[in-house]
C-alpha cells in the first residue's frame, strides 16, 4: 500500500492514513514546544516547578524528530524515488529561507545581504545547511532508493542483526558512556544524519515485519508510559545525586533528551506503534493540517528564531511564570496555526506555478535530456 508517509507530502490515488497524519501534527507540536524552552535562554539554577517544566519539555523535541523519520522509513520503504518530489522539497526549503530572510530584514529594519556571496547562499539553503533537519532529510530522501534496494535484498534475520548493530553502536553505547562526557552525540563518529538512517531502518522494519513484542494489545502504551516515567524520574535522580555525577561531568539533568538515548529510542518506537494501530477514519482536516508540517518547521526554526522566541514571545520571562506550561502550549498552537495558514498559501502558489511546470512537456524534455546525458557520461566513465 502506497500512501503519504513523509514530509514530502506524496500525492497518489489512495488517501493518506489519518492516524499517521495525526501523529505528524502531534510531532510538530512537540518540536515547537521544545524550541520554546530550548531557545528561550532560560538558565537552570535549581530544580523547582518552572525548571522542571522546562526540562520536561526538553524531551519532546527529539521525540518529534524521531517520529517523523520513523514515519518516513515506514512509508518510503515501498515507495519509488521521484525527482519531482525532490525538486518540490528543495524549492519549499528555499522559499521559506528567502521569505524568512526578507521578513527578518523588514522586522529589523536592516539589510541582511551585504555581499554577493550572501545573495548566492540565499538560493542554496540545503547545501549551506540553513536548516539541519531539512538538509539531512534531503540527503536521506536522495539515498532512500539505494537503502530500500539493500533492505529488500537481505533476509529478515540479517536485517535484525543490522538493527541490533546500529542500535548498539549509536544508542546503547553512547547512552552508557555519554554520562562521562555529558553528551551522547559525540561518540563513534555519530551525527544526526547517521541517526536519521537508523530511525529510517527501524521504520522500514516495522513496515515490512512489525516488531513482535508490540503485537500484543496495549504493550506499546505500557512501554511508552514506562519509558517516559523513567525519563522524568531521571531528572530527579540526576539532580539529587548531582555531586556524584559532577565528579564525572556536570551532567544535564534532562540527560535522556537527545534523540539517540536508549529511553528516547524506546519511547519513540512505542508511540509510533500506538499510532500505527490506532483506528481513525480518513479526516480531511487532519490530513490538510499534516501537509503543512514541514512548512511550519521551516518558518518557525529558521532566520526568525531569535526574533520569535526572544522578542515576540519573550519566552525567558514566560518560563519564570507560574503559568509557564500554559504559555508553552498556547504558543505552540498559535505558531502551528499561523504556520499552517502560511503554508496553505504557499501550496496554492506552488500548485499554480511549480506543479504546472513539473507536469508540462517542457519539464519532461529537460528531464529526459538530463537523464540521457547522465547515462552517457556514466557509461563512458564506468
Amino acid at each position: 500500500m502506497k500512501t503519504n508517509g513523509n514530509l514530502l507530502k506524496e500525492n497518489n490515488n489512495k488517501k493518506r492514513q489519518s492516524n499517521i497524519e495525526l501523529l505528524r501534527i502531534i510531532s510538530m507540536l512537540l518540536i515547537i514546544s521544545f524550541h520554546y524552552v530550548y531557545k528561550s535562554g532560560y538558565v537552570f539554577e535549581e530544580l523547582n516547578y518552572n525548571s522542571f517544566i522546562v526540562k520536561m519539555f526538553y524531551f519532546f523535541g527529539e521525540l518529534g524528530v524521531n517520529l517523523f523519520i520513523l514515519i518516513s522509513g515506514y512509508f518510503l520503504i515501498n515507495s519509488k524515488f521521484s525527482m519531482k518530489k525532490l525538486i518540490r522539497l528543495i524549492l519549499e526549503i528555499n522559499f521559506y529561507y528567502i521569505f524568512s530572510m526578507i521578513l527578518k530584514s523588514f522586522l529589523n529594519h536592516s539589510i541582511l545581504l551585504t555581499t554577493f556571496m550572501d545573495c548566492f547562499k540565499l538560493f542554496f539553503a540545503v547545501i549551506f545547511d540553513r536548516y539541519w533537519f531539512a538538509t539531512a532529510y534531503v540527503l536521506l530522501y536522495i539515498m532512500s532508493p539505494y537503502i530500500n534496494t539493500f533492505i529488500h535484498s537481505i533476509k529478515k534475520e540479517t536485517f535484525i542483526k543490522l538493527l541490533i548493530t546500529v542500535i548498539l553502536l549509536w544508542s546503547i553505547i553512547p547512552t552508557i558512556f555519554g554520562i562521562i562526557k555529558n553528551d551522547t552525540e559525540t561518540l563513534l563518529y555519530y551525527n544526526r544524519f547517521i541517526w536519521m538512517m537508523v530511525m529510517y531502518l527501524i521504520g522500514a522494519y516495522i513496515r515490512l515485519y512489525n516488531i513482535k513484542f508490540f503485537e500484543k494489545k496495549n504493550k506499546s502504551l505500557i512501554v511508552a508510559i514506562l519509558s517516559f516515567v523513567l525519563m522524568i524520574l531521571s531528572i530527579f535522580v540526576i539532580y539529587m545525586f548531582s555531586n556524584v555525577f559532577n565528579k564525572l561531568k556536570n551532567l544535564e539533568i534532562a540527560y535522556f533528551w537527545r534523540p539517540n538515548t536508549i529511553l528516547m529510542l524506546i519511547l519513540s518506537i512505542s508511540i509510533f506503534e500506538i499510532f500505527i494501530n490506532l483506528k481513525i477514519e480518513y479526516n480531511k482536516i487532519i490530513n490538510t493540517l499534516a501537509s503543512t508540517t514541514l512548512g511550519i518547521y521551516l518558518l518557525h526554526d529558521g532566520p526568525l528564531t531569535n526574533f520569535l522566541w526572544k522578542v515576540i514571545l519573550k519566552t525567558k520571562d514566560a518560563l519564570n511564570s507560574k503559568y509557564s506550561i500554559i504559555y508553552i502550549i498556547v504558543s505552540a498552537l498559535i505558531i502551528f496555526l499561523v504556520g499552517a495558514i502560511v503554508d496553505l498559501i504557499r501550496q496554492a502558489i506552488e500548485k499554480n506555478t511549480v506543479n504546472k511546470f513539473l507536469d508540462s512537456k517542457y519539464y519532461d524534455k529537460i528531464n529526459n535530456r538530463f537523464q540521457n546525458t547522465f547515462k552517457k557520461i556514466a557509461k563512458n566513465i564506468f
